[in-house]
Protein backbone atom coordinates (compact mmCIF):
# COMPACT_ATOMS: atom_id res chain seq x y z
CA UNK A 1 0.00 0.00 0.00
CA UNK A 2 1.30 3.67 -0.96
CA UNK A 3 1.57 6.07 1.38
CA UNK A 4 1.00 8.82 2.03
CA UNK A 5 -2.48 7.81 2.28
CA UNK A 6 -6.03 8.79 0.45
CA UNK A 7 -7.48 11.36 2.75
CA UNK A 8 -9.79 12.84 0.18
CA UNK A 9 -13.13 13.95 2.78
CA UNK A 10 -11.20 13.20 5.31
CA UNK A 11 -10.55 15.93 8.34
CA UNK A 12 -7.13 15.33 10.59
CA UNK A 13 -7.80 17.14 13.48
CA UNK A 14 -5.30 19.21 15.51
CA UNK A 15 -3.41 16.88 17.99
CA UNK A 16 -2.50 19.41 20.75
CA UNK A 17 -6.10 21.30 19.46
CA UNK A 18 -5.48 24.95 19.42
CA UNK A 19 -2.69 24.97 21.96
CA UNK A 20 0.47 25.52 19.19
CA UNK A 21 0.49 29.46 18.12
CA UNK A 22 3.00 30.15 15.48
CA UNK A 23 6.11 28.22 13.40
CA UNK A 24 7.52 25.54 15.28
CA UNK A 25 11.35 26.20 16.02
CA UNK A 26 13.53 23.42 13.74
CA UNK A 27 15.94 21.43 16.86
CA UNK A 28 19.12 19.45 14.94
CA UNK A 29 19.20 16.43 16.77
CA UNK A 30 21.71 15.24 14.65
CA UNK A 31 25.56 14.04 15.10
CA UNK A 32 26.28 17.42 12.94
CA UNK A 33 25.07 19.39 16.13
CA UNK A 34 27.86 19.53 19.06
CA UNK A 35 25.27 20.70 21.13
CA UNK A 36 24.15 16.76 21.38
CA UNK A 37 26.88 16.23 23.29
CA UNK A 38 26.67 17.97 26.25
CA UNK A 39 22.65 16.84 26.65
CA UNK A 40 22.94 15.10 30.19
CA UNK A 41 20.91 11.78 29.08
CA UNK A 42 20.33 10.55 33.12
CA UNK A 43 18.89 13.58 34.13
CA UNK A 44 15.75 14.49 33.14
CA UNK A 45 16.07 17.73 34.89
CA UNK A 46 19.06 19.09 33.68
CA UNK A 47 18.31 17.71 29.93
CA UNK A 48 14.54 18.93 30.01
CA UNK A 49 15.93 22.07 31.30
CA UNK A 50 18.16 22.61 27.88
CA UNK A 51 15.92 21.63 25.60
CA UNK A 52 13.46 24.53 26.62
CA UNK A 53 16.16 26.91 27.48
CA UNK A 54 17.00 26.46 23.42
CA UNK A 55 13.00 26.73 22.68
CA UNK A 56 12.90 30.04 24.86
CA UNK A 57 15.44 31.56 23.14
CA UNK A 58 14.38 30.90 19.93
CA UNK A 59 11.30 32.97 20.40
CA UNK A 60 9.00 30.16 19.38
CA UNK A 61 6.57 28.68 21.30
CA UNK A 62 6.79 24.78 20.44
CA UNK A 63 9.20 22.84 18.16
CA UNK A 64 9.99 19.60 16.32
CA UNK A 65 12.18 16.82 16.26
CA UNK A 66 12.72 15.59 12.50
CA UNK A 67 11.75 12.17 11.38
CA UNK A 68 14.52 10.42 9.46
CA UNK A 69 17.48 12.18 11.22
CA UNK A 70 20.20 10.47 11.97
CA UNK A 71 20.62 10.66 15.71
CA UNK A 72 23.97 8.25 16.85
CA UNK A 73 25.17 11.00 19.34
CA UNK A 74 22.13 11.54 20.54
CA UNK A 75 21.10 7.95 21.13
CA UNK A 76 25.09 7.33 22.37
CA UNK A 77 23.94 5.98 25.84
CA UNK A 78 21.77 3.27 24.66
CA UNK A 79 24.45 0.61 23.18
CA UNK A 80 22.04 -1.70 21.99
CA UNK A 81 20.88 0.93 19.88
CA UNK A 82 24.38 1.83 18.39
CA UNK A 83 24.93 -1.91 17.86
CA UNK A 84 22.14 -2.86 15.91
CA UNK A 85 23.21 0.83 13.54
CA UNK A 86 19.55 1.86 14.79
CA UNK A 87 19.93 5.79 14.64
CA UNK A 88 17.42 7.28 12.09
CA UNK A 89 14.30 8.55 14.04
CA UNK A 90 10.88 6.74 12.99
CA UNK A 91 8.85 9.28 14.60
CA UNK A 92 8.23 13.17 14.38
CA UNK A 93 8.55 14.77 17.81
CA UNK A 94 6.84 17.94 18.95
CA UNK A 95 8.44 19.58 21.75
CA UNK A 96 5.92 21.27 24.30
CA UNK A 97 5.69 21.33 27.77
CA UNK A 98 4.95 18.44 30.47
CA UNK A 99 0.92 17.75 30.41
CA UNK A 100 -0.12 19.42 27.70
CA UNK A 101 -3.35 18.08 26.50
CA UNK A 102 -3.41 15.87 23.20
CA UNK A 103 -6.62 14.97 21.02
CA UNK A 104 -7.17 12.10 18.54
CA UNK A 105 -6.34 13.46 14.75
CA UNK A 106 -8.76 10.75 13.35
CA UNK A 107 -11.27 8.37 14.18
CA UNK A 108 -9.55 5.49 16.26
CA UNK A 109 -9.80 2.47 18.04
CA UNK A 110 -7.45 1.88 21.24
CA UNK A 111 -5.00 -0.73 19.91
CA UNK A 112 -2.29 -1.01 22.64
CA UNK A 113 -1.54 0.86 25.82
CA UNK A 114 1.57 0.51 28.09
CA UNK A 115 4.82 1.96 29.57
CA UNK A 116 8.14 0.77 29.01
CA UNK A 117 10.20 1.55 32.30
CA UNK A 118 14.04 1.38 30.76
CA UNK A 119 15.52 4.86 30.99
CA UNK A 120 15.82 6.08 26.80
CA UNK A 121 12.49 4.06 25.77
CA UNK A 122 8.94 5.72 25.36
CA UNK A 123 7.98 5.57 28.80
CA UNK A 124 3.92 5.81 28.57
CA UNK A 125 2.79 4.80 25.21
CA UNK A 126 -0.59 4.48 23.07
CA UNK A 127 -1.16 2.94 19.67
CA UNK A 128 -4.29 3.96 17.85
CA UNK A 129 -5.67 1.91 15.04
CA UNK A 130 -7.28 3.65 12.19
CA UNK A 131 -9.25 2.65 9.01
CA UNK A 132 -9.44 5.63 6.63
CA UNK A 133 -10.81 5.00 3.15
CA UNK A 134 -10.05 0.73 3.33
CA UNK A 135 -7.01 1.42 4.70
CA UNK A 136 -5.70 0.52 7.76
CA UNK A 137 -3.01 2.07 9.83
CA UNK A 138 -1.69 3.33 13.23
CA UNK A 139 0.00 5.80 15.10
CA UNK A 140 1.98 5.47 18.07
CA UNK A 141 2.28 8.13 20.41
CA UNK A 142 5.28 8.02 23.25
CA UNK A 143 6.49 9.83 26.35
CA UNK A 144 3.03 9.92 27.72
CA UNK A 145 1.80 10.84 31.06
CA UNK A 146 0.26 7.43 32.88
CA UNK A 147 -2.05 6.13 34.23
CA UNK A 148 -3.40 6.25 30.40
CA UNK A 149 -6.45 8.44 29.58
CA UNK A 150 -8.26 5.25 27.60
CA UNK A 151 -8.35 1.54 27.74
CA UNK A 152 -7.65 -0.71 25.27
CA UNK A 153 -10.84 -1.08 22.55
CA UNK A 154 -11.90 1.76 23.77
CA UNK A 155 -13.50 3.58 20.31
CA UNK A 156 -12.26 7.43 20.11
CA UNK A 157 -13.54 10.31 18.18
CA UNK A 158 -11.69 12.70 16.69
CA UNK A 159 -11.11 16.11 18.58
CA UNK A 160 -11.34 13.60 21.78
CA UNK A 161 -8.59 13.92 24.13
CA UNK A 162 -6.93 10.89 25.06
CA UNK A 163 -3.38 12.06 26.49
CA UNK A 164 -0.94 14.10 28.00
CA UNK A 165 2.13 14.42 27.64
CA UNK A 166 4.67 12.99 30.43
CA UNK A 167 7.52 13.30 32.37
CA UNK A 168 10.69 11.48 33.86
CA UNK A 169 10.22 8.12 33.97
CA UNK A 170 6.91 8.49 31.61
CA UNK A 171 8.92 10.10 29.20
CA UNK A 172 11.46 7.23 29.55
CA UNK A 173 13.61 9.70 30.89
CA UNK A 174 13.61 12.01 27.69
CA UNK A 175 12.76 16.10 27.55
CA UNK A 176 8.88 16.75 27.66
CA UNK A 177 7.75 15.67 24.03
CA UNK A 178 5.17 13.39 22.00
CA UNK A 179 7.33 10.78 19.58
CA UNK A 180 4.42 10.70 16.98
CA UNK A 181 4.78 7.39 14.69
CA UNK A 182 3.05 5.87 11.75
CA UNK A 183 2.74 1.93 11.60
CA UNK A 184 1.57 0.20 8.54
CA UNK A 185 -0.68 -3.17 9.02
CA UNK A 186 2.74 -4.90 7.93
CA UNK A 187 4.89 -3.37 10.64
CA UNK A 188 2.14 -4.20 13.05
CA UNK A 189 2.59 -8.16 11.82
CA UNK A 190 6.50 -8.37 11.68
CA UNK A 191 6.85 -7.54 15.04
CA UNK A 192 8.27 -3.58 14.49
CA UNK A 193 5.64 -2.07 16.55
CA UNK A 194 8.11 -0.91 19.08
CA UNK A 195 10.97 0.42 17.26
CA UNK A 196 11.53 4.32 17.19
CA UNK A 197 14.30 4.28 15.30
CA UNK A 198 15.59 2.16 12.20
CA UNK A 199 19.43 1.08 10.68
CA UNK A 200 20.61 2.26 7.83
CA UNK A 201 19.64 -1.16 5.82
CA UNK A 202 16.59 -0.75 6.37
CA UNK A 203 15.91 2.49 5.40
CA UNK A 204 14.88 1.62 2.16
CA UNK A 205 12.34 0.15 3.41
CA UNK A 206 10.98 2.26 5.67
CA UNK A 207 7.63 3.14 3.63
CA UNK A 208 6.18 -0.22 3.53
CA UNK A 209 6.84 -0.37 7.98
CA UNK A 210 6.96 3.38 8.93
CA UNK A 211 5.48 6.04 6.31
CA UNK A 212 5.70 9.74 7.15
CA UNK A 213 4.24 11.23 9.89
CA UNK A 214 3.68 14.25 8.30
CA UNK A 215 0.19 13.93 7.31
CA UNK A 216 -1.37 12.99 10.51
CA UNK A 217 0.10 16.23 12.44
CA UNK A 218 -2.29 19.25 12.00
CA UNK A 219 -2.10 22.26 13.58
Amino acid sequence: MYYPLNLNGVTIHPLFGNFLKGKPYIFDFSSNNPKVLEYNLFDFEEFNAMIFEELEASSHQWGIGKYLEERKSLLRAYPNIIEEKRYYHLGLDIVVPYDTPMFAPLDSEVYKIGKETTVGNYGGYIILKHDINGVVFYSLYGHLKTPHLVNVGDQIKAGQKFATIGKESDSGGWFCHVHLQILTQKAIDDGYSSWGYISPELLPKVETYFPSPYFLFNY
